[in-house]
């Protein structure tokens, strides 16, 4: 072993984790499991309780480390190979003293974080250990960099609305299912790529995916990607469940700052907002905490929440329109994934995994069709009721003869900038299109 390698090995031994006393007998280790996204690779180590253990290092090949206090592996141990850019493969040794070791070959050195997550709901006792993509190559669809600031659309800097779409869980967090095995983390990943596919087909419209796989990705970071991508409309999509199957249909939630105004909507807004428990983020630290405490209070002050009302009335409205599918009032719920946004944001609960009219509906494509064009024409009627005239524009409906000139001088617009406003490769509009324009 190189001299840098001992250097790691021992730094290792002095930061190594501690869940609470080495048991009296052997820690079983039921599975390994793993996950690529964009910037990370996550690898779970299933505990049949929560155990000692180490992590380090090593140098040539570059890989991590993973020794368990007296663990004992029980699923078979070949390597398990990965090749996702940056881990290559999973190796599993049993060493002397008791111990399992989990190997994780590298495609090169980098940064990594290991915790450890106590058992919740279904999940076990668990180890997690992200490996971080290299900055040099990380796949720029989501970059991580500074928060923007909202992008002001006024009448000499217009540009598309852009439209976060939030499909729910993924990866570790499966968040609901039913009977059947229906996944709620699949269904949401469908609906809001349906979703962006549809509002990307509309002019003036661009929408993004918070992630574009099965992988697990924190309620903070979806409200950071939100940001960094400069959205004026963030909709999380998800699906409900019940005690009873009866219950059926849409709700739409906005952000309350106070909490649930029900105990059903307690029950899912605590579910819900366990999806870092249930997905796995290392613990949060004070200054995190503070930073969060001071958006709340920064939110009473803005407008947002009262557009959020808007936007979940007026999506809610388009939707109650779409045979098939019961919708219910519109909710207010304390959920994680909205809070601290300063632009309108929603969460849809689409459907009931527990009710069979609803799921038989939700796994339709012709359906999903139906339900995700209501949800874009909900969100086009919102941009073009609240936000178009809030940032100084207004809607002109083209009449039967009228040309683009002819609107330009009626709004003392030049043509190039009304096109430009528009999104118009040139002259041609037809009756009934409506077109951004300045107030008169």
């Amino acid at each position: 072993m190189s001299c840098p390698s001992v250097k790691k090995f021992l730094l290792g031994l002095a930061t190594a984790a501690v869940l609470g006393p080495v048991s009296a007998r052997a820690t079983d280790l039921l599975a390994v499991r793993h996950w690529s996204a964009p910037d990370h690779t996550r690898i779970v180590i299933d505990l049949s309780e929560a155990a000692a253990y180490l992590h380090w290092t090593l140098e040539d090949p570059p890989r991590i480390a993973v020794d368990v206090a007296d663990g004992a592996f029980r699923f078979p141990t070949a390597e398990v190979p990965i090749e996702d850019g940056i881990v290559k493969r999973l190796r599993f040794n049993v060493l002397s003293g008791g111990k399992a070791q989990v190997v994780l070959d590298l495609e090169r050195e980098t940064r990594y974080d290991v915790f450890a997550l106590e058992k919740i709901e279904n999940k076990p006792d668990r180890i997690v250990v992200d490996v971080k993509k290299p900055v040099s190559s990380v796949v720029p669809t989501i970059p991580r960099r500074e928060p923007r600031p909202e992008q002001i659309i006024g009448p000499e800097t217009f540009g598309d609305f852009v439209i976060m779409i939030d499909p729910g869980h993924g990866g570790e967090d499966t968040g609901r299912r039913n009977p059947d095995g229906v996944k709620e983390k699949h269904l949401a990943l469908e609906f809001s790529e349906a979703l962006v596919a549809e509002i990307n087909s509309r002019r003036g419209y661009r929408a993004e995916l918070t992630r574009k796989g099965d992988y697990f990705v924190s309620l903070a970071r979806r409200r950071e990607i939100a940001e960094e991508r400069g959205a004026h409309l963030f909709i999380s999509i998800h699906f409900n469940a019940a005690p009873a199957t009866s219950a059926r249909g849409t709700e739409v939630f906005f952000v309350s700052l106070t909490g649930a105004d029900s105990r059903a909507t307690r029950e899912l807004e605590e579910a819900e907002n366990s999806a870092d428990l249930v997905g796995g983020v290392p613990p949060i630290d004070r200054e995190t905490e503070t930073n969060l405490a001071r958006m709340l209070v920064n939110l009473r002050q803005n407008d947002s929440v009262e557009r959020s009302q808007r936007l979940a009335t007026i999506v809610t409205d388009h939707v109650d329109r779409v045979r098939g599918i019961e919708t219910r009032r519109v909710k207010q719920a304390g959920f994680a994934v909205l809070k601290s946004l300063f632009i309108p944001a929603i969460l849809v609960e689409v459907g009931f995994l527990t009710n069979r009219d609803d799921v038989r509906f939700v796994r339709s494509d012709a359906n999903r069709t139906r339900y995700v064009a209501a949800l874009a024409d909900g969100v086009v009627q919102y941009v073009e009721d609240v936000e178009v005239p809030r940032l100084g524009w207004k809607i002109h409906t083209v009449n039967r003869g009228e040309t683009l000139s002819q609107i330009a001088v009626a709004y003392s617009m030049d043509v190039q900038a009304l096109r430009g406003a528009n999104g118009l490769p040139g002259d041609r509009i037809y009756p009934g299109q409506k077109l951004r324009v300045r107030p008169r």
